[in-house]
């Protein structure tokens, strides 16, 4: 009968169980703890920034936070902000862009800095200061019978609004919206006098605005040979 195999030794086992145990009290230092097997080593600090920060002219009460992580505790920064606004420090990594601006509306590139004893990061976050619309021209809209023209009809606002007509426009006229805060009414009028009442409305995230007019058809004076009276002002000349 073959010999029974002796049995094998279990030193390798026993020498790397030791080396892992000696690598552990390697890293668990003085104190004793263990340290965790995913733990981050130190380096620079990393930043949590919102997609956007949008404000509206002239409204408080709207708060973007920022966050940095790092070891030590990184302090957060920021340049050139628009007017009216302020960054908050909270001392504990993190910091709040708040506060009423005060214009002129647009969006501005700023610069975030999260920094620490380890280094420094740096990232770029959009500030947009938002203003709702609002009508530069307020009085009728003439026209000339049988004579093209082409008349603006100009918004304010940021982001630029959008302009919609409402109402029918005399023969011979028609709506365009640009789509960069302006429209036009344009066209050659078929026959007047005419006027037609028509209401415009400005949109754009903020809000809308509404404005009744009046569009109106005037005839060439050289077309009814009637005379042209022009509304002179009245009271004291003044002195040239």
């Amino acid at each position: 009968m073959p010999s029974a195999r002796p049995p094998r030794s279990r030193r390798p086992v026993v020498l790397v169980m030791a080396l892992l145990l000696g690598l552990l009290g390697l890293l668990a230092g003085a104190s004793g703890a263990v340290a965790a097997p995913y733990a981050s080593a130190p380096g620079d600090p990393t930043l949590t920034l919102p997609e956007a920060a949008d404000f509206v002219l002239g409204r408080g009460g709207t708060t973007y936070l920022i966050e940095a992580d790092g070891d030590p505790v990184p302090a957060v920064g920021v340049d050139r902000l628009p007017a009216g606004l302020r960054l908050v420090v909270h001392g504990d990594g993190s910091a709040s862009i708040e506060g009423t601006p005060t214009g002129p509306a647009g969006s501005t590139a700023v610069a975030v800095t999260a920094q620490n004893g380890e280094g420094s990061t740096t990232e770029a976050l959009v500030v947009t200061v938002q203003q709702g619309p609002a009508f530069l021209h307020r009085g009728p809209l003439t026209f000339v019978a049988g004579a093209f023209a082409s008349l603006p009809i100009r918004a304010a606002g940021f982001p630029a609004p959008g302009i919609a007509l409402e109402g029918d426009l005399p023969a011979g006229l028609s709506f365009t919206d640009n789509g960069d805060g302006s429209a036009t009414i344009a066209g050659t009028p078929e026959e007047g006098p005419a006027e037609s009442p028509v209401t415009l409305t400005a949109v754009n995230v903020v809000s809308d605005v509404a404005l009744t007019t009046t569009v109106r058809v005037v005839v060439r004076p050289d077309v009814t040979g009637g005379p042209v009276t022009v509304a002179r002002p009245t009271g004291p000349r003044r002195a040239p």
